[in-house]
């Protein structure tokens, strides 16, 4: 058994196997792994992001466009302006993580009310939290603490769903200046502050790798914009729904943000805006009229600046100069003629200035371009219509341009303007001088006004023609003794206007009568009758020209001879013009169908000689006179779908259409004007009268049937 059991391997179990480590050795694996990883990932970050980032800074860390933002500048807050009390609002903010931002800023207005409270309140009884996590603050007042605003004094203002926009862009603009968080956060608050808005909370982010972006919250409703330091540019946009005017603002947004790159010939800032009235108003704006549709609201302009800006007892005027490169000019032809370079452009500045519109109440009422071409329209077929125009008077014409095309005629004596409001008279002084200069008319003035054949009045010029020439209300003392006048011009508003002196002055035939009543035997009655009729419109009655309808008609029943329509399409009014004259006598209406030729040595005889040696006339000769002569094609089209139809309408396709209607024939009727045959001039109409109208050839001067007698 011994032996056996010796012979017998025993199985022996294995130990195990035992690692001592030591606590150095640990803390040191540990640190050397956290520093293996802090190295690899830094060696990461700028391989992948940090190189490329920088690669994309180089080329701008040395240009005027771009300096390193400032990261200690503190945010302003917002400011309260005096006199104004902050309403109860609710402040609510959410902010997102991301990877582009480089930092995010908020400012909100604190209200100062004395609150009383007991030593347990806090500022944290105001606040709460929403289910999604957002705070909501009761800025600086209890919800249930009812405070009434002192600057409303107690009234109640308006809220309609209706605002204003104001959108600007403004590039060359200081790098520095738009990458800097807090220079760009002061100029919002200051623009607020000095547009005496209240401004109640703004954020602002700044991005990676620039730019910063803002939205501030207005009692009135928001201001934002955006930055591109690298190509020196910020959009803004600043909108309210008060009552406050916010062109006037543009100023103080380019004063604040339009800051110039330092150093080096560089281009100055360059503003582009408009403006947008929005929502759903019931009022009436005169920013919704021309003024805004054809300046504020186009987007297409290259330039546009306010010029001046005035609000008088009658009326407010607005003047703007705007360059839009959609009608034939632009900026850079602008800035080229402002240089010395021997351009074309430079010989020639005049050829390239902005063009200067003029608004009364928001209308249209002139403009640079259009300030011969309408002028010269609305004077001179009239006054070369009669033989020996001494004495012209003006109703309106607050610019003075109507009263220098008057003061060119030789045989004009007195021009008597009668404008009610004297201050448009000096507002265009100072702002429209190349429209009252008479400076190259040999022997006058500066100013059209100082000339001594003009005689300026400042009154209601309804009330002086009715005080002196009214058939029911002539005055007997001398002071109102007048003589009457050759020339009579009504240079007011257009027909089309919807304002009760409108209808005062264009549906009123007592008046009219009155206007008849103060012309010479020879006299002539000049009206502009606003836009040209469509060619596919309606008969004139029934539509927007009803007033025009109403004193082409008037013209008969008042008593003149003759009338004439006709249209100019020069005027810059986005449209053809219409105008009208009406004869008392018979003598003009001869006159009226002169030659080019006969016309043209008209011009040369009567008008006064330029001193620049240049002609007296830009627009007006003989062979715009010709054209003159026959109303517009759109006359006759609406003329005829009067009901009922007018007679002279019913034969068109006839062949002798005009020997049947001529003898029944209305004073204005554009049918038989047009297609009766006078196209050779005095002599043509001579013949016409002759065979038609025996009354008026035997009214006819000897020397004039004479003339045409071979």
């Amino acid at each position: 058994m011994a032996s056996e059991s010796n012979g017998t391997s025993a199985e022996v179990e294995p130990k195990p196997y035992i690692v001592r480590v030591s606590k150095r050795f640990i803390y040191l694996s540990l640190i050397t792994s956290t520093l293996l990883a802090f190295t690899i990932g830094r060696a990461a970050r700028i391989i992948l992001i940090e190189g490329p980032r920088q690669a994309l800074l180089a080329p701008h860390d040395s240009s005027a466009m771009f300096v390193r933002p400032e990261h200690s500048r503190p945010l302003p807050n917002p400011q309260l302006i005096e006199g104004k009390e902050v309403p109860k609002t609710l402040y609510t903010a959410k902010n997102f993580d991301t990877a582009i931002g480089a930092s995010s800023s908020s400012a909100y207005l604190e209200r100062r009310v004395d609150i009383t409270t007991d030593a347990n309140t806090d500022a944290s009884s105001f606040c709460n939290a929403n289910g999604d996590g957002k705070q909501q603050c009761s800025r600086g007042i209890a919800a249930e603490d009812k405070v009434v605003n002192a600057g409303t004094e107690g009234v109640e203002h308006e809220h309609l769903p209706a605002g204003q926009h104001l959108l600007i862009d403004i590039k060359n603009v200081d790098g520095t200046f738009l990458n800097s968080e807090g220079r760009l956060a002061e100029a919002m608050v200051s623009v607020v502050s000095e547009s005496k808005l209240t401004l109640l909370s703004y954020h602002c982010h700044k991005l990676i790798p620039m730019g910063v972006s803002c939205v501030g919250v207005l009692l009135e409703s928001h201001i934002s914009f955006h930055t591109w330091p690298a190509e020196g540019v910020i959009t803004l946009d600043l909108f309210t729904c008060g009552s406050g005017a916010l062109v006037p603002v543009l100023p103080i947004v380019e004063r604040m943000f339009a800051i110039p790159i330092e150093g080096g010939d560089v281009d100055m800032p360059l503003t582009v805006w408009t403006h947008k009235l929005r929502g759903f108003s019931t009022k009436h704006s005169y920013l919704g009229d021309d003024l805004g549709k054809f300046v504020l609201e186009k987007t297409s302009m290259d330039f546009k600046a306010k010029v001046g800006s005035t609000q008088t007892s009658f009326q407010r005027i607005d003047v703007y100069d705007t360059i839009d490169a959609g009608l034939g000019r632009d900026y850079l032809s602008y800035t080229k003629s402002l240089t010395a370079d021997g351009s074309y452009e430079s010989l020639h500045p005049e050829l390239f200035l902005p063009e200067r519109e003029v608004f009364l109440d928001g209308v249209l009422q002139s403009t640079r371009y259009g300030n011969e071409p309408y002028h010269e329209a609305l004077v001179h077929p009239a006054l070369f219509a009669h033989p020996n125009p001494k004495r012209v008077g003006i109703i309106g014409g607050g610019e003075g341009a109507t009263l220098r095309e008057a003061l060119k005629h030789k045989t004009v004596e007195t021009v008597a303007m009668i404008e009610i409001d004297g201050d448009m008279v000096s507002f265009s002084r100072e702002h429209l001088p190349d429209w009252n200069t008479c400076s190259d008319i040999e022997g006058s003035t500066e100013w059209c006004g100082d000339d001594p054949r003009a005689v300026m009045r400042y009154e209601d010029g309804m009330a002086w023609f009715d005080d002196r020439f009214s058939d029911k209300k002539k005055k007997k003392a001398a002071k109102y003794q007048e003589d009457p006048f050759d020339i009579l011009i009504m240079d007011a508003l257009d027909p089309q206007d919807n304002v009760p002196f409108a209808d005062i002055l264009y549906t009123n035939e007592s008046f009219l009568k009155t206007l008849y009543n103060a012309l010479s035997d020879n006299g002539i009655l000049i009206m502009q009758l606003g836009e040209s009729a469509m060619v596919t419109g309606p008969a004139e009655a029934i539509s927007r020209n009803a007033k025009r309808a109403f004193v082409m008609n008037a013209f008969e029943t008042i008593g003149f001879k003759s009338v004439h329509i006709y249209e100019e399409g020069n005027c810059q009014f986005r449209g053809p013009w219409s105008f009208a004259v009406a004869m008392k006598g018979d003598v003009t209406d001869s006159l009226w169908y002169r030659s080019a030729a006969e016309v043209d040595v008209a011009i040369r005889k009567r008008l006064h000689k330029t001193v620049s040696g240049k002609p007296a006339l830009k627009n007006f000769d003989g062979t715009l006179m010709e054209l003159y002569q026959n109303p517009p094609k759109s006359f006759e089209n609406v003329y005829c779908r009067a009901v009922p139809v007018p007679d002279s309408c019913k034969y068109l396709d006839g062949k002798d259409k005009i020997a049947i209607s001529v003898e029944n024939r209305k004073l204005y009727d554009p049918i038989i004007d047009r297609h009766s045959s006078r196209d050779g001039g005095i002599c043509d109409y001579v013949s016409y009268v002759m065979t038609r109208k025996q009354e008026r050839y035997e009214r006819l001067p000897e020397e004039v049937k004479a003339m045409c007698s071979n």
